[in-house]
């Protein structure tokens, strides 16, 4: 009878060791989301905000682009950091590059699409 080798904790040596069992679907909820549901609120706050700023025309136009731009990066940031977890895990440094990227394709779809609508690049 040959014995199982057990490989629920097998070390690596780059400090990285994986145990096996914890890897498996944790079903039970631990904890009510309090925190999920406030961000949740917040963030259709914001978006209703935003939304009656430009209905009912609060602003005038320059100022109302940057109120709402800054309304988005406040979002975007509350989602961020209560659903993608950005705060948790064994830091944040490397969450960095994958963000920048991110923001750079992102910044690079916006500015082609401007650019594509004020120049009509070939589309007729």
């Amino acid at each position: 009878m040959q014995m199982e080798r057990d490989i629920s904790h097998v070390p690596t040596g780059r400090g990285d060791e994986v145990e096996i069992h914890g890897l498996a679907p944790h079903l039970h909820m631990t904890r009510f989301p309090t925190q999920q549901i406030i961000g949740y609120l917040v963030s259709l706050l914001l978006t209703l905000f935003a939304f009656a700023l430009v209905a009912y025309h609060w602003l005038p136009l320059n100022l109302l682009v940057i109120v709402v731009v800054c309304l988005a990066f406040v979002q975007g940031a509350i989602q961020l950091g209560i659903y993608m977890h950005l705060r948790e895990g064994r830091g944040t440094l490397w969450h960095l590059p994958v963000l920048g990227l991110a923001g750079f394709v992102g910044l690079g779809i916006v500015g082609f699409s401007i650019w594509i609508m004020l120049f009509k690049s070939g589309v007729s």
